[in-house]
């Protein structure tokens, strides 16, 4: 877990204002008001989570901090 909220995609974070489009941080953003058809595209066959905000993804590229859903402790 990342514990400073600085290197985390929540609301009250800034850290992905340089982010490229193609994650998906920025991807879902405006909450509520993005292209919900691209994000399932790109989250259709999740083999990544990001340790920092929780969403997944088919390619580790689209995330910020990825990691393996198979190495991700239960």
């Amino acid at each position: 877990m990342v514990d400073d909220k600085n290197n985390c995609c929540g609301q009250d974070s800034d850290c992905c204002e340089n982010m490229p489009e193609h994650r998906m941080c920025m991807m879902t953003r405006p909450l509520g008001k993005f292209d919900l058809e691209k994000v399932i595209k790109l989250a259709d066959n999740p083999q990544y989570i990001c340790k920092c905000c929780g969403r997944m993804a088919n390619d580790k590229e689209n995330l910020c901090s990825p990691v393996t859903l198979n190495r991700v402790d239960r």
